[in-house]
């Protein structure tokens, strides 16, 4: 009894030290990590899905926890713990990452006890510490994205459920399927894992397996349904877990799909001023002007999913090649951009440089774990229902995968798992040796090259990348925080590596726009439209443009031409208007008003250029009328309450004129000299 409470002892001693060990590197290598990236451009200026995330947890950390009026269908559960850090710590831009690389270290260590709880100690162990200095997890720990959150998750849920099997309880069995849903509206990514789970529950529970299973699946439900309650009360639309999942489908499924590109299905955005989700504002628009009305976010994901449905039956051949890409993209081990590009941010970071980054051998670190993980799962066939469980995970992920798209976002939620069954291979292969086994450990030499071969090729363009991307999302960050001539930089930069990125010449031709060089803000806007012709925000700047250097014509062209792919762009309407009124055309210039007015009647600039266009045809009165409603609409209306003013002195109301004008020195006093 003594000598077993000593081994007992002895065994904890040690788990101590691996897990304080794993703890402390993987810790202390993700602060030096955050340490360098401080000096990286988009460390205080995140972008697009990164700054999205942020923003919905601003809004909810002041205090719009429910997100008025918004259906949240993406990571809603990791912005609400964005949110609930905001509200603790600030919303600066450190503490928040910190507690996210305290949960990377706690992954680790979780790792640990995964790889124990499956394999062995040794396992663990081996696993534990490759997690703790993989650079591309220290990457994603260091990001606004739910990555390092979902890990968490998905980590915690599968060491309960094989805790659960063990001792199994109905209480316990509703926290894993809690866990599950926790998981799901963190990261929908693990939705395929539910059928999986629940076979696998089913195999393996001794007693009351399909108890087991419903109960899983009322915890999932209890966890899911507040999430979809809130965006049915709130948002006016059922949406369970994700209202982008028809567009990612269609992104991965399209006849000018690469299997690894997330290319919007249209590049009809509408540029407004601040920040929005342009992959979301193009599909809808584009899912709305093709069924010619309004679609809540599930219509729009539904409409998306029809047309990847559509082009797989109608063209099955091309999908079953996008298959072959993608099946090849998953196992390389080529970090494959979404948002960002890993390689990119290793310019700002020494770390990332050691433990991050390809050549003509290597892709390094996938391209080294993949091919011992493949053998760890090969080898590990009869390791029993744990090691079945991690196959079940990693298979519903690579499913999914193929399904939609791969690039190293979406990859790195089973990068754990290939961790701990690439340490397993490499346990094996060690224990073989010891045991003087030679021959198994012979036979995995050949099937290991040739998975490294495979892992590490440059075969199907899995290297080629738009570079300009990532200038062009420097400049977008120096854009959204009012840098603009750093902006324009970067934006010249991504000009330089690819002349033809529609996405950075328009936003080169907005910069040059409000520094008022029109004609290069022209040329630029020129050039869009001639990559793109279905690009309306183009067109219409095209017209601004022309609209400032008094060519009233070729801006009514330009602005005919956006209506033609927007026919109801109440923006685009209110500037052909007014192009007609310049040039006295007032019966055109009266039409297009009176369908702006019947679309959108609370438009302010729409009444102000109405009143313009009565006050040319000595219309005094519904001149007036129509100053008054801007004014109303838009209190701070500067140029009615100016314009106003001068409608009052030709009518000879000085009193009235004076008012006006006292309001718009209070506005702005500089502009009404």
């Amino acid at each position: 009894m003594q000598e077993t409470k000593q081994k007992k002892n002895k065994f904890r001693s040690i788990d101590a030290l691996i897990i304080g060990g794993v703890f402390f590197v993987a810790f202390f290598l993700r602060l030096v990590y955050l340490y360098q990236y401080k000096n990286n451009p988009f460390f205080l200026s995140p972008v697009i899905d990164a700054l999205s995330h942020y923003l919905y947890a601003m809004r909810m950390s002041q205090g719009d926890w429910l997100l008025k009026g918004e259906v949240v269908g993406r990571a809603p559960l990791y912005v609400y713990f964005l949110a609930f850090l905001f509200k603790m710590f600030g919303s600066g831009y450190f503490a928040a990452r910190i507690v996210q690389m305290l949960l990377g270290a706690l992954n680790c260590v979780l790792v640990y006890f995964l790889g124990k709880k499956v394999f062995n100690r040794y396992v663990g162990a081996i696993a534990a510490f490759i997690c703790s200095a993989y650079g591309v997890l220290i990457y994603f720990d260091a990001e606004f994205l739910y990555v390092g959150l979902g890990i968490f998750v998905n980590l915690l849920l599968l060491l309960f459920v094989l805790h659960t099997v063990e001792s199994p309880r109905f209480w316990k069995w509703i926290c894993c399927g809690m866990l599950f849903g926790m998981g799901l509206q963190t990261n929908a990514l693990i939705i395929l894992f539910l059928p999986f789970l629940l076979i696998w529950i089913y195999l393996y529970s001794n007693k009351k397996a399909v108890t087991a299973v419903l109960l899983v699946v009322l915890g999932a439900v209890v966890f899911v349904l507040p999430f979809a309650l809130r965006n049915y009360l709130e948002g006016g639309d059922v949406m369970l877990i994700s209202s982008a999942a028809g567009i990612n489908l269609y992104i991965g499924n399209n006849p000018g799909a690469d299997g690894k590109s997330a290319f919007v299905p249209s590049r009809d955005f509408s540029y407004a001023e601040g920040w929005q989700d342009n992959v979301l504002t193009s599909s809808i628009k584009a899912a709305e002007r093709e069924l010619g009305h309004e679609l809540t976010p599930s219509e729009v994901s539904r409409f998306w999913t029809l047309k990847a449905a559509s082009f797989i039956l109608k063209d099955p051949g091309s999908f079953c090649l996008l298959l072959i890409r993608k099946f090849f993209y998953f196992f390389n081990g080529y970090e494959i951009a979404e948002n960002q590009s890993i390689y990119f941010f290793r310019v700002w970071s020494s770390l990332l440089k050691i433990t991050v980054f390809e050549n003509s051998v290597i892709a390094f670190p996938f391209g080294l774990i993949c091919p011992f993980a493949l053998l760890g799962i090969f080898v590990s066939f009869r390791k029993g229902k744990g090691a079945h469980l991690l196959r079940f995970f990693v298979l519903a992920n690579f499913i999914l995968l193929m399904i939609f798209f791969v690039c190293s976002r979406y990859r790195t939620n089973v990068v754990p798992y290939f961790i701990i069954f690439s340490a397993y291979g490499v346990f094996w292969i060690f224990n073989n040796l010891k045991k003087k086994n030679f021959k198994p450990v012979v036979c995995s030499v050949f099937p290991l090259l040739l998975l490294s071969s495979f892992s590490n090729s440059t075969l199907l363009g899995v290297r080629e990348e738009d570079d300009s991307r990532w200038f062009f999302n420097l400049g977008a960050a120096f854009s959204y925080k009012g840098q603009k001539e750093r902006a324009l930089k970067s934006f010249q930069s991504a000009k330089d590596i690819n002349p033809k990125n529609p996405d950075v010449l328009y936003n080169l031709g907005v910069l040059y726009l409000k520094k008022g060089d029109e004609q290069q803000a022209a040329e630029e806007f020129e050039q869009v439209v001639e990559i793109d012709p279905d690009d309306s925000a183009a067109h219409t700047n095209l017209g601004i443009v022309y609209f400032r250097q008094g060519k009233f014509e070729k801006a009514i062209k330009s602005y005919e031409a956006a209506l033609g792919i927007d026919e109801e762009d109440i923006g685009v309407m209110v500037n052909l208007g007014a192009a007609y009124t310049k040039t006295g055309d007032f019966s055109n210039a009266s039409v297009v008003f009176k369908k702006a007015k019947s679309l959108e009647p609370g438009f302010a600039p729409l009444h102000q250029h109405l009143a313009i266009l009565y006050e040319k045809t000595n219309d005094y009165k519904n001149a007036e009328m129509e100053y008054l409603l801007a004014i109303q609409q838009k209190p701070d209306y500067f140029e009615a309450y100016n314009n106003l003013a001068l409608l009052y002195e030709k009518m000879e109301q000085p009193e009235e004129a004076k008012v006006y004008r006292l309001k718009a020195l209070e506005i702005l006093p500089d502009m009404t000299h």
